[in-house]
């Protein structure tokens, strides 16, 4: 076995593959997503676990700098493919290496445990060595570091009919009342084109008041993983006017939801029912596990996603930290405290909002 870190263009393609197609991937491990935070001035690396020159696990870290406190943040993993479970204390070993070789003054690891039995999330018997000397929890906000999925399974469904009768009576008719309405699915290529989907979705954000980052912060981000065919942008279009866009990732085998936005008028075109079960049909045509339609939002938006999940996963029994120089650290929380009422001041601080 060997442990890499790279920033190596073949590897980062290789690894981005690996992540695609290992069922314990997330989007947060892809090398693009990793890559979009040098704009705020972050660094991040890629820690690959090789067997024979194979990728059988690894992490993606973010290294967050602002003036002298750095942080260093693996917001999804580490992992390992099954039957490598026994090489997670390697990982997590090296997490903590590299934060100290940074000099950071905190480290926290974001382990896909559930008690739920799922094949993209680890059973929680494991037990790792590496963590004795961790506490539970995650103390640094700043980053986004996963909570879990919301689950909508594709697979065990022989024809669409069957896939749409697994919804409860009210899904169904959301779903079918969209697809009458006369919208049309379109999937975004090129930048203009997907500017005009992603200002509809800034618009959605403020007017519900959470922070979405700034298009020129995010577009290259989001046309290299479209380029690429690991994301896509599809919007639904009525009398060439958009009614509603969605960003969706592609890793782990399945699909994940990252935003998204709708007009408001009516009568109501029920574009999100119609893009959401857009993505769904597009993880059951290709052949993928599921859909991870995410956690979270307004009361509406949780009440609408979970309508549609089959179960939340949560992975807060795998989240973990190390406060590696406790003055520093100590220093970082006591400015944190006293500025918690200038939210949007610390998001400019920091240089990063959350999605």
């Amino acid at each position: 076995m060997k442990l890499l870190i790279t920033k190596d263009i073949d590897w980062l393609k290789k690894w981005d593959d690996y992540v695609l197609n290992e069922n314990h991937g997330s989007h947060l491990l892809l090398s693009d997503w990793n890559k979009s935070f040098i704009v705020y001035g972050f660094d991040y690396e890629i820690c690959i676990l090789l067997d024979n020159h194979k990728i059988v696990g690894g992490y993606a870290s973010i290294i967050a700098k602002v003036a002298f406190f750095k942080f260093y943040i693996v917001p999804f993993g580490p992992i390992v493919s099954t039957k490598y479970e026994s090489n997670l204390d390697n990982l997590i070993d090296k997490v903590k290496e590299q934060a100290r070789f940074h000099t950071c003054s905190y480290a926290h690891v974001t382990l896909p445990f559930s008690d739920i039995k799922n094949k993209h999330s680890y059973f929680p018997n494991l037990r790792l060595r590496s963590l004795i000397d961790a506490k539970k929890g995650q103390l640094f906000k700043h980053i986004y570091s996963t909570s879990g999925i919301n689950w909508k399974s594709v697979k065990e469904f022989e024809t669409e009919e069957a896939l749409i009768a697994s919804f409860r009576a009210s899904v169904r008719r959301y779903i079918r009342s969209s697809q009458r309405k006369g919208l049309e699915l379109q999937f975004l290529l090129k930048e203009d084109e997907i500017k005009k989907g992603y200002d509809l979705c800034l618009e959605n954000a403020n007017k519900n008041g959470y922070s979405l980052r700034e298009w020129n912060t995010f577009k290259n981000t989001i046309m290299s993983l479209v380029e690429k065919g690991h994301a896509k942008f599809i919007v639904a279009v009525f009398d060439n006017q958009i009614k509603g866009s969605a960003f969706i990732i592609k890793s782990g085998n399945y699909y994940t939801y990252i935003l998204g936005g709708t007009v408001k008028e009516k009568p109501d075109f029920l574009a999100g029912h119609f893009l959401h079960y857009a993505a769904i049909k597009l993880a059951y045509d290709e052949k993928l596990s599921g859909y991870n339609i995410s956690l979270g939002g307004s009361t509406g938006v949780v009440s609408l996603k979970s309508s549609y999940a089959d179960e939340q996963i949560y992975y807060k029994l795998g989240h973990y930290h190390w406060v590696l120089r406790p003055y520093y650290f100590k220093f970082y929380l006591f400015i944190e405290k006293h500025l918690k009422s200038h939210k949007r001041t610390i998001s400019k601080l920091l240089s990063l909002m959350k999605l």
